[in-house]
């Protein structure tokens, strides 16, 4: 059994085993690990294999990473999820939590290792866009959020949006400049062999299943802040 089946395992056994009903289950909030659940997810979290993504850490002890597509529900669930632990670290422990999302829309519009465009999925490479756009003017948690919102909307509707809210005068113009970053991220994707959403990282540890229950997302960020020191 490989050690990432073994964590996988661990997770399914563990208390809070019940948020997991699957690779696409929504994380528990507001919950603490009993102290035997803690000590076994810390050991089976050590024995994890680490992969180099090659991310300046700017002075940040933690680098977490997430494979995103605006449409994709899993991936509004872990926003939900783990943004309020995000905010939690933001202030208990400022600078030291890098939050990177990396582009893979599931559309072979913007995406050339999907084979096809998964349906649902056919704003995803505008929703992308118009993320990043925002990202550069300040608005991305508005602009993320109205995605989270609308999903499984038409590529014309977050066109429409990222005018109204980001004041985009020629989305034609601004697809095109964004294209080249958002195709840097799913060739980064494709080397790590992303083939679900989301897929997070955590100091190069691949987060099992996709999701892991919220409090074990905390345990683990928590658990590299303590080894960093």
């Amino acid at each position: 059994m490989s050690l990432r089946v073994r964590l996988i395992a661990l997770l399914l056994a563990l208390p809070s085993a019940g948020v997991l009903s699957g690779p696409r289950a929504v994380a528990a909030q507001g919950q603490t690990p009993p102290a035997d659940a803690q000590a076994n997810f810390a050991k089976a979290w050590a024995q994890q294999p680490r992969i180099d993504l090659g991310i300046p850490a700017a002075g940040a002890k933690v680098i977490i990473v997430k494979f995103n597509d605006y449409m994709c529900p899993s991936c509004r669930q872990a926003e939900e999820a783990y943004k309020p632990i995000l905010d939690k670290f933001a202030k208990s422990n400022p600078g030291a939590v890098k939050y990177l999302v990396k582009d893979w829309p599931w559309n072979s519009a913007c995406n050339f290792n999907a084979t096809s465009t998964i349906r649902g999925h056919e704003a995803s490479c505008n929703a992308a866009v118009a993320a990043r756009i925002a990202r550069d003017r300040g608005k991305y948690d508005e602009m993320a959020a109205w995605l989270y919102a609308n999903q499984g909307t038409t590529a014309a509707a977050v066109r429409a949006a990222a005018e109204r809210i980001l004041a985009v005068k020629d989305f034609d113009a601004e697809y095109a400049a964004k294209l080249t970053d958002i195709r840097r991220d799913v060739a980064d994707g494709g080397v790590l062999r992303i083939d679900s959403t989301p897929t997070f990282f955590i100091n190069g540890v691949r987060v099992p299943n996709g999701m892991i229950p919220a409090e074990y997302f905390e345990l683990a960020i928590a658990l590299e802040l303590k080894k960093a020191g």
